[in-house]
């Protein structure tokens, strides 16, 4: 086993690997970006050393990693599950170096780590696989003419990349042409390639992935699958193992499947093969694509199985035979877990940003928590918005279900907009708990908040009036001049409501950020920001429409320009946030009287981008 590993990744994924390390005693190295400098990873693995973040790529800089570890002495370098991990150019650097790299060959990444590739893997190890059309170096015009005997809807996915990014759907030749140029950008930030693979998008599908497993010595197993149908924008929201509903034959099946290509691509160390299953009949399935790494939902799998997948990465890396890894598989009960996103998910999922106020973790019993934020971390828009994630175990898929809302309830961040109000929401819904729902689930259901309830309303009211707010109300058990209280009493049109004070975790409040505004937490009632000053942004013409950013980002085209006439839902602005594009759309006919933003501007939340006059 290894004495010294470097971990070439960041937040909660670094610290996710290093509480494995140093259960085995095993010394940990960091990395970081001058961004990153008081960033929690940093302050608890001692022994970090700073990357150049040039273009922003300082996590990605693999001679400056490899140097880092040289330089600490360690002997291997774990890459966590992103940036590097998927590198077959990383991984055969690391072994150049002398140094051993935690995960497969860089031959087995090379194999499936472009979809194109791994498609032509796929049908060679005779798994099946949706119609499509694609290759290296092959451009729009190209492409269209290959995708001219598909049939629509056609799903657009950049061939070096995951985790979402870069995918877009096309329901007929126009839209396919107009997406190609957005999904090659997308493509070419996230993944430093713009080749594209298009493919039918089935549109009734489950997404089923399953752990595979292999060692140095040609054996391989596979630890169960997981269900990952709740997504937007093809990224997951809630994962779950074991899939609820699937057939032992089904699931057999599959399994063949995934180590049928395991097995033909000399694969090593763990990896995840994922599937579209039709949700009207899962005898049919499709391959989707490898991950050649550990997973964000890897935690279910743990759950389930009683296993640390980072130690035993770890010691196939190290050379020890499967079996003695991994000497038997029991699943043992229902795992469910849910990614918190910095975004507002009742807002079409945009992303958000901000400094955290408060932010406590759920004291659930079986619930764990990944997360690498605390009270005055700043969230951007330069890595991905998920901030943690909670996983909970139960004897059964109800009891998990139930343990998660609970620990969900229970989980308090302030100061930035994030999805667990909607991930409690979701859970609630009798589709869910039935299971009567596909990977479309997300996208073709309509989410709204209510107004807050009067009983927020009423507690905003009262600390409004609160003389003092730093003086007189503690977030930390919610105290007035040192006096407990089990209630929060005020007046709202003349009626008289009180807040139950439970416990710690019952009511917050954060106010430090901008004293114009208020963050309340209530177990019952979720997170609110309340705005106690309703400021309105003035425009250069009465008749005018400001168009304001959606997302904190950066404007990375400007479609318009003064005096140009647009039309309801002509682009005007494209934003980049989180390695995502959004295109902001006229709303309204009229004429382009002022820009106030350039390309390469940073924009904030509500920042007016373009002026439009309407028709006098």
């Amino acid at each position: 086993m290894f004495s010294k590993v470097l971990i070439a990744n960041r937040g909660e994924v670094a610290l996710r690997i290093q509480s494995t390390l140093e259960k085995l005693g095993i010394e940990s190295v960091g990395v970081f970006v001058p961004g990153d400098r008081n960033s929690l990873h940093v302050q608890r693995i001692s022994e970090s050393y700073l990357l150049d973040d040039v273009q922003g790529n300082g996590y990605l800089n693999s001679e400056a990693i490899i140097s880092a570890a040289l330089e600490s002495g360690a002997e291997a370098i774990h890459p966590g599950y992103g940036f590097l991990a998927e590198n077959a150019g990383f991984a055969q650097a690391c072994k150049e170096a002398g140094l051993v790299f935690i995960g497969p060959p860089a031959s087995a990444m090379e194999a499936m780590g472009e979809k194109i590739s791994a498609r032509n893997y796929a049908i060679g190890a005779g798994v099946p696989v949706v119609s499509g059309a694609g290759s290296t170096g092959m451009g729009n015009e190209e492409l269209l003419e290959a995708c001219s005997e598909l049939v629509f809807p056609l799903l657009v996915k950049p061939a070096a990349g995951g985790g979402g990014k870069g995918l877009h759907v096309a329901k007929d030749i126009d839209e396919l042409r107009g997406v190609l140029p957005i999904a090659r950008r997308e493509a070419k930030s996230a993944f430093g390639d713009d080749n594209l693979l298009v493919e039918k998008y089935v549109v009734n599908a489950r997404h089923i992935e399953f752990q595979v497993v292999g060692d140095s010595h040609g054996n391989y197993m596979h630890l169960g699958e997981r269900e990952c149908s709740l997504q937007r924008r093809h990224q997951k929201v809630i994962e779950e193992a074991p899939a609820p509903g699937l057939s032992n034959e089904s699931r057999k099946t599959m399994s063949e499947a995934a180590l049928a290509l395991t097995s033909a691509i000399g694969y090593q160390n763990l990896g995840t093969i994922e599937f579209l299953v039709d949700a009207d009949s899962q005898d049919v399935f499709y391959f989707m694509e490898m991950n050649t790494r550990l997973q964000v939902e890897h935690r279910v799998t743990e759950l389930i199985t009683d296993l640390d997948l980072v130690e035993c990465q770890l010691r196939l890396a190290a050379g020890e035979i499967l079996s003695d890894v991994i000497p038997k598989r029991v699943l043992n009960g229902h795992a469910i877990e849910a990614r918190i996103y910095a975004e507002d998910a009742y807002n079409g999922f945009l992303p958000t940003g901000g400094v955290v106020g408060e932010y406590k973790t759920p004291d659930t019993s079986g619930a764990v928590v990944d997360s690498a934020i605390s009270k005055g971390t700043v969230v951007s828009s330069s890595f991905d918005p998920m901030l943690a994630k909670i996983a909970c175990w139960g004897n059964d898929r109800k009891s998990a279900l139930l343990k998660l809302q609970d620990a969900l309830s229970k989980t308090v961040v302030l100061g930035v907009t994030t999805n667990i109000d909607f991930a409690i929401d979701l859970l609630n819904r009798a589709e869910i708990k039935d299971f009567q729902y596909n990977t479309n689930y997300l996208e073709s259901h309509e989410f709204k908040r209510v107004n807050p309830p009067v009983e927020i309303l009423a507690a905003y009211s009262s600390i409004a009036a609160s003389s003092s707010i730093e003086g007189s109300w503690r977030s930390d058990g919610w105290r007035i001049h040192g006096s407990p209280t089990s209630t929060i009493s005020a007046f709202v049109d003349g009626v008289r409501y009180g807040v139950p004070v439970e416990s710690e975790s019952t009511l917050m409040v954060d106010s430090y950020l901008d004293d114009a505004d208020f963050w309340l937490h209530h177990r019952s009632f979720g997170t609110w920001l309340i705005k106690q000053v309703n400021e309105r942004r003035g425009v250069s013409d009465s008749l005018s429409e400001g168009i304001v950013s959606p997302m904190p980002g950066m404007v990375i085209a400007i479609n318009v320009s003064h005096g140009d006439l647009v039309k309801v839902g002509d682009p005007l602005v494209v934003i980049e946030a989180m390695k995502m594009e959004h295109i902001v759309r006229a709303k309204r006919p009229g004429r382009v009287v002022k820009c106030n933003v350039s390309s390469g501007s940073k924009v904030r939340v509500g920042q007016v981008l373009v002026e439009v006059v309407g028709d006098v």
